[in-house]
């Protein structure tokens, strides 16, 4: 049965039509359509080949595909008009129309070979545009495609950055696999890999933890991607562990049972916003520091351990219920003039006492609030929390003295973000002068960074480019933004002592800020001979171990009283 969808407003056209495919012996379904809201939403549904009458009313045949891309439709298209038209012949074939017949030429077995051509031109077409988007092992998407489809989804209007994910998956010992039983049952082992994880998120997807498919694709050799638009009430840590419980299903070959497990990162989109190629960098590191660190997972267990799966996704759905019930508390580690030794400001730093895990690092959650797209919230509540304290303590405050808070791209990304702060500052009456703001260097990468950050400077704020050194700041651009401040990154200050090159570099670090009328502080100093070497350089500001490992608030505000003489 050859289903034919006929577009045809003449209804003896139609019926002439209807006769000569009769007569051509082979078993044609013919579905007429006229009007353009059916014929659009016939063009949406299962069909053989269309046959497309030129001239329709209001409108012609090859308007009506102006907007529509042939080769996503489900058949072929032929062309059939009056007259024979030699421009309209090669706007139609340009248009990717297979086929163009005068109806007058329309004879039954002219027709009948005409549709066989098509079907198996459209056929070929179809294997060959296929092939060009998916893997040939796996069946999955490639990685061009794949990366525009990305690309795609991160721009779009109603994408949720907070809660899209691009998980980045690495089959754990595939040389091993591929060296000890051969090319063939590593592709056996591939393909069951790739199997298991769309069948795994197809499952998900239909349980409701999507608001869309996903997207799956494999990258090459052992790399596997997929882009995940996550219900926002699914904590990503347990889509993960079910991706790593997917991979441990084991395959036969080569007379054995083979386990194959996977290295997984996992990047939120808001950390990046707008920039796949930043996206995919992240997840990568993430897997790379996941199979680095021995374990199946950015999240999951160490030491073959069920447990510790477990644990992160559990830490997921507390530190949510933390950050909505301000459960979190802020130390605050106080910044030391070199020269003087004077106070001139402090980091506000967020830490969190688990109520059964007791204290969790911030190596540990933070990575999780990047993740899963917690990282806004949990800096709104930083920046709340920091302006509460300065409000508390502005009486006693000694000059120039600045609170700095870190804040993620995605939150000075986020709309409004600047006209916000401006309100918190108003409602806690705080001094925007009192207030410093620190920014990583991958920041520069987003195309908002310079107005943003113009905005907040003509504020009054103080403005922070932490561990300087460690991104892709260009100097030009530095030189042009609002930023006063340079922070040296703690690798160079713990390794210039015994180290001539991390030396040079700090030196040279301090050397460009003062050049660019810059304070310069170092950070994680944590002893004597580090803060000698940074004074020599002509460091101004320190902080670190050597000075206070972090105070609470009630601590800090005795340290402040004292400063003031009361």
């Amino acid at each position: 049965m050859v289903d034919v969808l006929l577009i045809d407003d003449n209804a003896d056209d139609a019926q002439l039509i209807q006769r000569q495919l009769a007569l051509a012996g082979a078993d044609y379904k013919v579905t007429i359509v006229s009007e353009r809201d059916a014929v659009e939403a016939a063009l949406e549904r299962h069909f053989d080949v269309c046959l497309l009458d030129f001239f329709l009313p209001g409108y012609n045949g090859l308007e009506l595909l102006q907007d529509i891309s042939v080769e996503e439709l489900p058949g072929p298209v032929i062309l059939l008009t009056g007259a024979h038209d030699e421009r309209l012949d090669a706007a139609a074939l340009e248009r990717g129309i297979a086929d163009f017949l005068t109806k007058d030429e329309a004879a039954s077995a002219v027709l009948d070979r005409s549709i066989r051509y098509a079907r198996h031109q459209h056929a070929s077409r179809q294997t060959l545009r296929y092939q060009s988007r998916h893997d040939d092992l796996t069946g999955l998407l490639n990685r061009p495609i794949f990366m525009q489809r990305l690309e795609a989804l991160i721009a779009h209007p109603e994408t949720d950055l907070d809660t899209t994910h691009l998980a980045y998956l690495d089959l754990d010992g595939l040389k091993t696999i591929n060296d000890n039983w051969g090319h063939d049952t590593g592709d056996r082992v591939l393909r069951h890999a790739a199997a298991r994880l769309h069948t795994t998120l197809s499952e998900l997807a239909d349980s409701g933890a999507f608001v869309a498919e996903p997207l799956v694709a494999r990258f090459g050799g052992g790399v596997l991607a997929a882009a995940l638009r996550c219900d926002a009430e699914t904590p990503i840590a347990r889509i993960a562990e079910r991706m790593v419980d997917a991979m441990r299903e084991p395959v036969a070959g080569g007379g054995a049972r083979i386990v194959a497990t996977a290295s997984i990162g996992i990047a939120c989109a808001n950390q990046a916003p707008g920039n796949v190629h930043d996206l995919v960098r992240l997840a990568d590191q993430a897997m790379y520091s996941a199979k680095h660190a021995g374990r199946d997972t950015y999240w999951c267990h160490e030491g073959g351990g069920e447990s510790y799966t477990r644990l992160r996704a559990t830490l997921e759905t507390d530190l949510r219920q933390a950050i909505a019930d301000q459960a979190l508390y802020q130390i605050y580690e106080p910044q030391i003039a070199l020269g003087s030794g004077a106070l001139i400001g402090a980091e506000a730093l967020a830490r969190w006492v688990h109520p059964t895990l007791g204290n969790v690092a911030p190596n540990t959650f933070m990575p999780i609030a990047h993740v899963c797209g917690l990282i806004r919230p949990l800096t709104h509540w930083s920046l709340s929390a920091a302006l509460q304290s300065l409000a508390h303590w502005q009486p006693n405050l000694p000059s120039g003295f600045r609170l700095a808070v870190n804040i993620a791209p995605a939150q000075l990304l986020a709309p409004g973000f600047v006209e916000n702060l401006g309100q918190m500052l108003t409602e806690h009456g705080v001094s925007p002068q009192h207030l410093r703001l620190e920014i990583t260097e991958n920041f520069f990468t987003y195309e908002q960074a310079t107005s943003k950050l113009q905005a907040l400077g003509e504020m009054g704020l103080s403005l922070a480019l932490d561990d300087f050194g460690t991104g892709y700041s260009s100097l030009a651009r530095l030189s042009r933004l609002p930023i006063d401040t340079l922070k040296i990154d703690l690798s160079f200050v713990h390794q210039m002592v015994r180290n001539t090159r991390s030396a040079a570099l700090a030196k040279t670090i301090v050397s460009i800020g003062k050049d660019l009328g810059m304070t310069v502080i170092a950070e994680g100093i944590e002893t004597q001979d580090q803060a000698d070497m940074l004074q020599g350089f002509g460091c101004e500001g320190a902080q670190g171990f050597l000075y206070s490992r972090g105070d609470d608030q009630a601590s800090f505000s005795q340290r402040l009283r004292a400063l003031a003489g009361e």
